[in-house]
């Protein structure tokens, strides 16, 4: 900005109905074809009922006063300002900004451009870039509470239910089939814009919790079933909802193929595994392929596939066959994804290697937690990664199994937070008892202003 005549200046008009305090800082150089002198002026607005002020006066003649800097500040903690910043030459007034700034709002002009800030400093950007962000990434109730330092006009609410657990192992001493749990199902994802009009000042919502672990029996006993995770919520009369994941089928002590818990839906959440499958959440219903309608939970199999993947629910988890022959973690574009299955033996007895979680973002099953290994001294299956406000937790990886007398099997891995599904636990031998199936991850909001 220049002011290149004895007549130009640089001024603001205030319009504050009572007695206001603006503190305005202005830095310029003035040049010449023999000098560059640098100069500043503060100064400060107080009158009530709006004022026009200079706050950088003209330059002498043959001489061009180029504005470098320009802070203007409401230091007011109770009103509101307008304010319109002109450029003024005597004649004519342009509008080169105008605004109204809220209490210990400032705006500043850097030479190039504008820049607003909120009264704690930080910049207000412009379009549709979000000006607070509020999260809860732990399970439990919450508040979220509508910003008063900027006029909100959108919000948007991004979510994710709790992963399911994953199935515990089953533990048998004789030559009998013995299957790994199954793991837990994804936790669905969803999102929507609200017109911050149609919210009240403050909003509860409520973060679902991690899918419970599948427990191991006692030694020669089947493994206990993996938990459901919990349902995200937003809005006191609730307004969004993501479901959680079902809970792997734990290992039986007999030839039963056992499924993975079925994939959250943005409608109801994933079943538990049974011996025939994991249903996935609603809405409609959810075949172990593809989910279809893409807000429902895919399916756990039964079956050794690789297209039990979902879009915005979560993904079915990794379940077996009577043989048992393991299925890998299903994956999810934006919810959860499945947990792997964990590790059995079959009737020679030789051991079965258990498989991976599956991932958020993508859709190829597999990609999540890693499958721990099966044998005389098991492993256990790798965590999912976390999630974040772009896709879902991974699941947790299958653990080991082994056949060697007196050891226990190795557990799941948890699943990933954001909604993976946890990793079904191994097969144990003898007095050695089954791996514990893992830990769901548990859900997440993230709540954007504009």
């Amino acid at each position: 900005m220049l002011l290149t005549s004895t007549s130009d200046i640089v001024r603001i008009v205030y319009s504050a109905a009572t007695a206001v305090d603006i503190d305005i800082q202005a830095n310029w150089a003035d040049q010449t074809t023999t000098a560059f002198t640098p100069g500043r002026t503060n100064s400060n607005g107080a009158t009530a009922g709006g004022a026009t002020l200079t706050i950088i006066a003209s330059p002498l003649a043959s001489t061009q006063r180029q504005v470098k800097t320009i802070t203007i500040l409401n230091a007011q903690s109770t009103y509101s300002n307008l304010i319109t910043v002109q450029h003024f030459d005597g004649t004519t007034s342009d509008d080169v900004w105008r605004g109204t700034l809220l209490p210990y709002e400032m705006v500043q002009y850097d030479g190039t451009k504008w820049n607003r800030y909120n009264a704690a400093g930080t910049l207000v950007t412009s379009g549709l870039t979000a000006t607070d962000v509020q999260s809860q990434l732990t399970a439990g109730a919450g508040v979220w509470t509508k910003p008063t330092s900027f006029t909100p006009s959108f919000v948007e609410v991004v979510m994710w239910g709790g992963g399911g657990g994953g199935g515990a192992g089953a533990s048998l001493a004789t030559a009998t089939v013995a299957p790994g749990g199954a793991g837990g199902g994804g936790g669905a994802y969803n999102r929507r814009t609200f017109r911050a009009s149609d919210l009240s000042s403050t909003e509860n919502f409520s973060v679902g919790a991690a899918g419970t672990a599948g427990v191991p029996g006692a030694a020669g006993a089947a493994g206990g079933n993996g938990g459901i995770g919990g349902t995200t919520t937003f809005g006191t009369n609730i307004r969004l909802r993501a479901f959680g994941g079902g809970g792997g089928k734990g290992g039986d002590i007999s030839a039963l193929a056992g499924g993975g818990g079925g994939g959250g839906g943005q409608a109801s959440a994933g079943a538990v595994g049974t011996s025939a499958f994991g249903v996935g959440g609603g809405p409609g219903t959810s075949a172990i392929t593809i989910a279809n309608p893409s807000c429902a939970g895919s399916g756990g199999p039964i079956t050794v596939i690789t297209t039990h993947n979902a879009c915005y629910g979560g993904a079915g988890g990794g379940g077996h066959t009577n043989v048992p022959a393991n299925c890998v973690g299903g994956s999810s574009l934006f919810g959860g994804g499945g947990g792997g299955c964990g590790g059995g033996h079959n009737v020679t007895p030789a051991v079965v290697q258990p498989t991976a979680g599956g991932a958020s973002n993508s859709f190829v099953t597999g990609g999540g937690g890693a499958a721990g290994t099966s044998g005389a001294a098991p492993t256990a299956g790798t965590a999912g990664n976390a999630g974040d406000s772009g896709r879902g937790g991974a699941g947790g990886g299958g653990g080991g199994s082994t056949v060697q007398a007196a050891t226990s099997g190795a557990v799941g891995g948890a699943g990933g937070s954001h909604g993976g599904g946890g990793g079904g636990g191994g097969t144990g031998q003898n007095a050695g008892l089954g791996g514990a199936g893992g830990l769901g991850g548990v859900g997440a909001i993230y709540i954007f202003t504009y």
